[in-house]
């Protein structure tokens, strides 16, 4: 099945085309892809369903979204989940196949029920969401660069016990 492959790397590749020039820290964005893709290949097992891997994309790109606000736009937590998940699996399906002598069915052999399909489509969800809060809360005065304090929080001359 090749639904749950090639849908997916299509709308990342389109996706990245479109925001990757949007994000302001991308030093830090591939660094933490780095991370996640190290994490997925440290966590994966396979077990009697199949390959088993933790995405950290998963937490790691909602969550920049929420701290990042517009310098981090979420829709590119689908295409980082995407390779974040896609790279671990590809070397699973490796080590099942060629380096250990047994077998699989492919990389996204479950179709839409694939976790190559389903976990950038949970993340893409916790990130849109996400935003939403951050806007909520930047509105608030939490989560901005922009709010300027040029006094030390505790002066010298202020008591910084409490009242």
């Amino acid at each position: 099945m090749f639904e749950s492959i090639t849908l997916p790397t299509l709308l990342s590749i389109g996706l990245l085309l479109k925001y990757w020039r949007q994000v302001k820290d991308q030093q830090i964005v591939i660094g933490f892809l780095f991370f996640a893709v190290t994490m997925g290949l440290f966590t994966q097992y396979w077990g009697i369903t199949g390959l088993h891997l933790f995405t950290g994309g998963f937490v790691i790109w909602p969550v920049l979204v929420l701290l990042l606000g517009d310098r981090f736009p979420w829709p590119l937590a689908y295409p980082l989940t995407f390779i974040g998940t896609l790279i671990p699996d590809i070397y699973g399906a490796g080590m099942a196949a060629d380096w250990a002598g047994g077998w699989f069915f492919g990389v996204g052999g479950a179709g839409f029920r694939d976790g190559a399909f389903l976990v950038p489509l949970e993340t893409l969800i916790a990130a849109v969401v996400l935003n939403q809060f951050g806007i909520f809360m930047r509105k608030r005065g939490y989560f901005s660069r922009r709010v300027r304090v040029d006094e030390d929080v505790y002066p010298e001359d202020r008591d910084r016990r409490a009242r």
